[in-house]
């Protein structure tokens, strides 16, 4: 294998792993419902009435269906190592009725079973939103519920003591290891990006080098083959009345060194601008590094990187320009913290939309970019190339690029001829 390729790193069997995403991992999380047999077991041996212990057992279940059923419904089915917890609707009213459960247990049935709310401390940590602290937030509460509940109960102090501790830093484990797998799920997209941009980096070397050494041996090359023809013509004009078979040959074939010295030399300039095209994958990269070393956050769809063959090359191009063009225009002139982009396709187009956060249309709209000419003047060029279009415009806080292309297949070509508009 070349020096100058990537590849992707090769996990062994005695790579250290962090598990995956699968069917039955939620188990592992409910699992530790195991420690929920000691205190049944007190409850079998208590001496109360037969009602009292069916109570008890009713209400245990009821929480481990509950709690289970939590597990299973976010903890995720498939995708990356890394991948993060699903988000569901039912998270909440989930974690209401268990915390009603240990509420009522622990309070009016049967204090031994305050056990349950070191789970609900662990399913507030697993399941709800780690944005804005509310997992951190509900694990606290969580503690402060149970806390309230030994006091007005009447418990003792060795019991919260007992509690406090598993309650607080299961809660706290489990948001723990949520957190290291966003970060897992980071450095993987991290490294897809490198491996992008250095792909992308590579296809630019080789193109230059293709273009520089080949190219220029192969101009060569043709202007030699011409040269040899005149001198081939003069010779064969100097003596014209003599039979000359084998300058004729020669001749012929110097005309066809040249024609394919030239066939050649234009076959290596399409491959080159072939290898140079910009495409969606390695500007969104680019973007994401451009705006996090400007310190804006850039959130872009997975549709975006992965847009390769839903258009022709020619449009994709044109995409991954506006996609720059906006990025640079964000970075220099909108004074802007957030960007978003999306792809979708609607009707027969494939729309790039680029939306920011920061100032609207006259601070946006810069003066000329790194390729040469007006940005938004080049776009519209590009775009009318492929049968595009381009709208721009916004409010502040709410500035967008839209930038739409034909989908591949379509039984139409957009209509060129687009003016910038603002969108309300």
């Amino acid at each position: 294998m070349s020096a100058g390729m990537v590849r992707e790193p090769d996990f062994g069997a005695a790579a250290p792993r962090v598990g995956r995403p699968g069917r039955y991992k939620w188990m592992f999380a409910a699992i530790w419902l195991f420690y929920l047999v000691d205190p049944l077991s007190k409850v079998e041996h208590a001496d109360h009435s037969p009602q009292w212990k069916a109570l008890n057992y009713v209400m245990v279940g009821v929480f481990v269906v509950l709690y289970g059923v939590l597990a299973y419904v976010v903890y995720p089915r498939e995708g990356e190592l890394g991948t993060p917890v699903r988000v569901s609707s039912v998270v909440q009213p989930v974690l209401l009725a268990m915390g009603a459960i240990a509420i009522v247990t622990s309070l009016w049935i049967n204090h031994e079973l305050a056990a349950l709310w070191v789970f609900t401390g662990t399913g507030a940590g697993l399941a709800l939103p780690l944005e804005g602290r509310r997992a951190y937030k509900a694990v606290v509460t969580v503690v402060a519920l149970m806390t309230l509940c030994v006091a007005v109960g009447a418990g003792r102090v060795e019991n919260w003591l007992t509690l406090i501790l598993p309650t607080f830093f299961a809660g706290m484990s489990t948001i723990g290891i949520r957190q290291l797998a966003v970060v897992i799920g980071e450095l993987r997209e991290a490294r897809e990006t490198v491996a992008r941009l250095a792909a992308n980096e590579e296809r630019l070397r080789l193109a230059r080098d293709l273009h520089d050494l080949t190219g220029h041996s192969l101009s060569v090359i043709t202007l030699k083959a011409e040269l040899a023809q005149r001198l081939l013509h003069k010779a064969r004009e100097a003596a014209a009345d003599a039979p000359q078979p084998g300058l004729d040959r020669a001749l012929k074939e110097v005309e066809e060194i040249e024609q394919v010295s030239r066939q050649t030399l234009t076959d290596i300039r399409k491959a080159v601008s072939g290898y140079r095209r910009a495409t969606l994958a390695v500007e969104t990269a680019s973007a994401c590094a451009a705006l996090e070393a400007a310190d804006i956050k850039f959130d872009a769809d997975p549709s975006v990187a992965a847009a390769a063959g839903v258009v022709a090359p020619e449009a994709e191009a044109a995409l991954a320009w506006s996609l720059r063009e906006a990025v640079t225009n964000v970075i220099r002139h909108s004074g802007a913290s957030r960007v978003w982009a999306g792809l979708e396709r609607t009707g027969e187009e494939v729309v790039l939309t680029v939306r920011n956060d920061g100032r609207g249309l006259a601070a946006t709209i810069g003066g000329t970019d790194h390729f040469g000419g007006h940005g938004l003047t080049g776009l519209r060029e590009r775009l009318d190339a492929v049968g595009g279009r381009l709208a721009i415009g916004g409010p502040d806080g709410d500035f967008r690029l839209v930038a739409a292309v034909p989908h591949r297949g379509a039984g139409g070509v957009a209509d060129a001829s687009v003016e910038s508009v603002a969108i309300s």
